[in-house]
């Protein structure tokens, strides 16, 4: 056929277009990805980012090792080629971690599963290093096994993962077609598992002895490089078009969460201020009406005096309604199962993976379950605004007649000394405070922040 001519003529070109494809799909991401760290997903990306620029190298070196062949000796062209296959396995293993960490991260078993192939595509390196294979045999070998048992699960999982992210509740309505650029990366994604994973080059074993690139060049006169590469742009160009909603999304999200911190710290103020002034004003008012009824002889004066003393506790107890609407509405479940909720909330949950491991206490009053998801939701609040962590664990144990609550993540940390405690923080102490306990935060630039609470737990 002509076209297969032309193929054949241009090789070099299609596999340095093949190499450049995904070199920009890595570098693209680890750009954009940068300016979205405070964003879960635009983090997890970094993995896609790796797997682009190591295959992006992977391919070139397909072009230029060739070319190093009249300059070089065979063995230093042996040991290029080795490390060619290592350097696809890698990206490969990147892929894999990405479908990992998108997928479900928390599985023990998908754990074990990336653990198990890693490692036993590393045995089989070991393996036929050990056994001698000729150098052409090796370098197949594991090159089709890196391809069928990294590529192909890593990609798997990795469709999936972007899959299930475009269907999110937070895609829908006007970023509908942010959700649609995801799913559409993940056809692509899939698309070029399957060309990538599936069709190796040929051995004789099975499958690549009844499926591999040269049966399927044969058949439609074009090298898979071209489909891969195809899929590759379409991979890449749908991931930057979703990456457009993250910066929108994040602006969004904090700046709400920004808007309803300084709403409730407002609203303590006010209702700190009435408690601090207006009703100790009003209750000493109401101590010297009491001690001035036994020296009033005037029965029309006393009868006033009663009246001032009535008008006076209906005062004090709309004060107290309206200091009660400005707080936030008591908790209507158990501690375990408002956290649960707190920690679904988009606000959180699209930012950071959130860990709970809490005692539920059967025992534990609505007042007390309060001032702790107060305390956690402020400290929650402040992770995904400062801190750009991954992760937060929220733990609380029970130590004889003590409790122990601590948030600690894996952020970029603070100097506490160097931080002016802010509204956010003396929320947070005044409700430790309101435990009957004392709150401490331990933080280091670049490792993290535990903030941790300590009460006794009196019935």
């Amino acid at each position: 056929m002509f076209w297969k001519e032309i193929f054949a003529l241009n090789e070099v070109i299609i596999l340095s277009i093949y190499g450049q494809v995904f070199f920009v799909l890595g570098l693209v991401i680890f750009m954009q990805s940068r300016r979205h760290s405070r964003l879960k997903l635009a983090r997890d990306l970094r993995w896609l980012a790796l797997f682009g620029l190591l295959h992006g190298l992977h391919e070139w070196g397909l072009v230029f090792i060739p070319i190093q062949g009249e300059y070089l000796p065979p063995f230093a062209i042996t040991i290029l080629l080795m490390a060619q296959v290592l350097l696809l396995a890698a990206s490969f293993a990147a892929l894999l971690i990405f479908g990992y960490v998108l997928a479900q991260p928390s599985a023990a078993w998908l754990r074990w599963l990336l653990i198990g192939l890693l490692a036993g595509w590393s045995l089989l390196t070991l393996f036929v290093h050990l056994v001698g294979l000729e150098s052409v045999e090796r370098l197949l070998l594991l090159t089709n096994a890196a391809r069928y048992f990294l590529a192909l699960p890593g990609g798997l999982l990795a469709a999936f993962g972007l899959y299930r992210q475009g269907q999110t509740q937070l895609l829908a309505g006007e970023k509908a077609l942010y959700g649609r650029m995801l799913r559409w990366a993940a056809y692509s994604l899939l698309a070029y598992t399957l060309v990538a994973g599936l069709i190796v080059a040929p051995a004789p074993f099975f499958p690549a002895n009844f499926l591999n690139r040269t049966l399927v060049q044969e058949w439609l006169g074009i090298p898979i490089e071209l489909f891969r590469s195809l899929f590759g742009l379409f991979l890449t160009v749908s991931i930057i078009q979703a990456l457009e909603l993250f910066e929108v999304e994040v602006d969004q999200l904090i700046e709400t969460m920004e808007v309803e911190a300084i709403r409730a710290t407002e609203r303590e103020r006010i209702g700190q201020e009435i408690h601090d002034g207006v009703m100790q004003g009003a209750y000493s008012v109401g101590l010297i009406l009491d001690s001035m009824t036994k020296h009033i002889d005037n029965p029309l004066a006393g009868q006033r005096l009663t009246q001032a003393q009535q008008v006076l506790e209906q005062v004090i107890l709309g004060l107290r309604r309206y200091m009660t609407s400005l707080r936030t509405r008591p908790p209507e479940g158990s501690l375990t199962e408002e956290l649960t909720t707190l920690a679904a909330e988009p606000r959180f949950r699209s930012l950071v993976n959130i860990h709970l491991d809490i005692v539920d206490l059967p025992g534990l009053d609505a007042i007390r379950t309060g001032h702790i998801l107060e305390l956690v939701q402020e400290a929650l609040s402040n992770v995904v605004r400062h801190a750009q962590a991954r992760q937060v664990i929220v733990r609380l144990v029970q130590r004889a007649d003590e409790m122990e609550l601590t948030i600690q993540d894996d952020g970029q940390g603070f100097t506490p000394q160097r931080v002016a405690a802010g509204y956010g923080l003396l929320t947070m102490r005044n409700h430790a405070q309101l435990l009957g306990g004392v709150m401490a935060i331990e933080a280091t630039p670049g490792k993290g922040t535990t903030v941790k609470v300590v009460w006794r737990n009196s019935e």
